[in-house]
């Protein structure tokens, strides 16, 4: 045994079996030629096998910590997950400082959703076997389960350091990248990841992923398409190209790919959420019944549970059975919520108040004779802000269906450059901040919109909070032009809470919370139109439904774009709208 052993962890695995099966044909019993045998049935992929096999050892060797920990490694290959916690919890409690068994119990925790105490073995494992790369990626699957993304990435470069020809955790940090918005980063992991497997199907959908985020819809389709091409069944990848293809208004392409991943995987809520997204009604009972067992289902993870709630919410809302509907959205909204919560994400109201309170303070005529240097004139960019859910998407459509406009989406620009703003000028008051950084960042601003343009007269950015950026924007772009999208604050939030936002906006999950923030929108609007030297353009949401022709020619006026006909045809413009209203314009 002692031989065989000795060429197992050599990893001369013939070797060892033919010494572990002598063992065994002297003495049908040994328990540890039945284990071992295991363990290498394991490593070949035969866990079956390997089950059958270390069953056979346990009644033997009910008191070596090894064994339980490697029948939990069976165990979860096999999907058994809820068997194996509770064989690594019994290696655990012959051995509390088994590190392994710390590990692998944190990574069944993370598979079942329960990413919290996935983190805490995860912390106590690597502080027991730190040099084991594998520690560090369970402790980053926990964070990114957490979506504590930031976090996530310094345990994978750790685990790089330790293994750095590990495809899947340079896959792992391009993910992790890309939802920090790091892009390119992101871009460089993943063909990283794919160089090194390249009949990887996660990492091309990774890559597609990203390469959405990152607005190349080209790309993106192409890589999903890689993706099912390697694996025909991969549910998440006919998912996400479906929503792809509804971001493009490719709607009966969308609903062929929704219908085929819920085929495939119907357990998985968030398709018919993407499925509801585009106007569709259940195709049955069971499916709505489906929804309600998980929304209700506390083994569930909350994330799951929220997707199934919002998904129930919107396919009955679809169907006009809105009494039906409101508890659903009602119960997600409150499990997210308190979700965030407990990672420390809550609205602060007060706080929000204070804060437009300040900027009422700060931005008055005064202001912008301190500021009068730092801006460059250029009428290319236009701004639509306010509340999400308001119209600013229909709005953007109707621009950019104009033959000189290009619509950008949402963009992140202008609150980087204030925090670039505020970084480099640290310490100072606002009469000393440096005129000549915050031309070259207006500047640069300007430089990419003309590339986004490619030609075009206006470059319109729907960033919603941009609203809180205004004093800023007409500091640097004194001849943008300002459109504040309003709608009735009821519709508003009601939308907000019926919508699960992919990223921030905690305080569209509480009706009141909605409510103050909309609130406090008009009236920092409200201060904006009294002291901003800006063009601005107010367009009630509700005018511009009832009477499209009137509103659409107010736009292009305040444009100053000669008519199209085109802006009243805009459903028929082909472009992206990488938001939650793409099926509605």
């Amino acid at each position: 045994m002692r031989a065989g052993f000795a060429h197992h962890q050599a990893g001369r695995l013939r070797h060892a079996e033919a010494l572990y099966r002598k063992a065994l044909h002297k003495n049908p019993g040994d328990a540890n030629a039945l284990h071992l045998l295991g363990v290498l049935a394991y490593q070949r992929g035969a866990a079956g096998q390997a089950l059958r096999l270390i069953e056979r050892a346990l009644p033997t060797l009910p008191d070596i910590p090894d064994v339980h920990l490697n029948f939990g490694n069976v165990l979860r290959e096999l999907g058994r997950l809820e068997e194996a916690v509770t064989s690594y919890r019994r290696a655990l409690a012959l051995k509390p400082d088994y590190g392994m068994a710390h590990n692998n119990l944190a990574a069944v925790l993370n598979q079942q959703g329960e990413f919290r105490a996935g983190l805490a073995g995860s912390e106590r494992a690597i502080v027991l076997i730190p040099e084991f790369f594998g520690t560090h990626v369970t402790h980053a699957d926990s964070l990114m389960g957490l979506e504590r993304f930031a976090e996530a990435e310094a345990p994978l470069r750790r685990a790089l350091d330790l293994a750095p020809d590990r495809a899947q955790t340079h896959r792992d940090l391009g993910w992790v990248l890309a939802k920090l918005g790091r892009h390119k980063e992101a871009m460089a992991s993943l063909e990283h990841a794919i160089a090194l497997d390249p009949g990887d199907p996660t990492a091309h959908f990774a890559l597609a992923a990203t390469l959405f985020l990152a607005k190349d819809l080209a790309g993106s389709e192409a890589g999903f398409r890689r993706a099912l091409a390697l694996a025909p069944a991969y549910a998440a990848a006919w998912h996400e190209l479906g929503t792809l293809l509804r971001s493009t208004g490719r709607f009966d392409e969308a609903l062929v790919c929704f219908n085929r991943a819920i085929e495939l995987d119907p357990d998985r809520p968030e398709i018919y959420r993407s499925l509801a997204a585009t106007g569709q009604q259940a195709s049955d009972e069971a499916e709505l019944q489906r929804l309600q067992t998980v929304l209700k289902d506390q083994k569930r993870s909350v994330s799951d549970r929220v997707s199934a709630g919002f998904a129930l919410g919107m396919l009955l809302d679809n169907a006009g059975r809105c009494d039906e509907a409101f508890p659903a959205f009602a119960e997600a909204n409150t499990l997210y919520r308190r979700e965030r919560a407990v990672a420390g994400d809550r609205f602060d109201i007060e706080a929000f108040r204070r804060q437009v309170d300040d900027l009422i303070e700060l931005v008055t005529p005064a202001f912008f004779s301190i500021a009068a240097s730092w801006g460059t004139a250029s009428q290319l960019p236009v701004f639509i802000v306010g509340m999400p859910r308001s119209g600013t998407s229909l709005i953007e459509q109707i621009a950019a269906s104009h033959s000189r406009v290009v619509g950008a989406g949402e963009l992140n620009a202008i609150g980087e450059i204030w925090d670039h703003l505020a970084t480099h000028n640290r310490g100072l008051p606002l009469e000393k901040w440096d005129a000549a950084y915050a031309r070259q960042l207006g500047r640069r601003h300007l430089a990419f919109l003309q590339g986004l343009g490619n030609g075009a007269l206006r470059v319109v950015d729907k960033m919603p909070d941009n609203i809180f950026f205004l004093w800023l924007i007409a500091a640097l772009f004194p001849a943008a032009r300002i459109i504040w999208c309003r709608r009735d604050l009821r519709d508003t939030c009601l939308s907000c809470f019926f919508h699960h936002f992919t990223d921030g906006n905690i305080y569209a999950y509480d009706l009141a919370d909605c409510a103050t923030r909309a609130a406090e929108v008009e009236r920092l609007g409200g201060h904006w139109l009294r002291v901003l030297p800006l063009q601005i353009l107010v367009i009630d949401y509700e005018k511009l439904v009832a009477n499209p022709e009137h509103e659409t020619h107010r736009l292009t006026d305040f444009l100053d774009l000669a008519w199209e006909p085109a802006c009243l045809d805009f459903h028929r413009t082909e472009r992206p709208v990488l938001t939650a209203s793409a099926w509605q314009v």
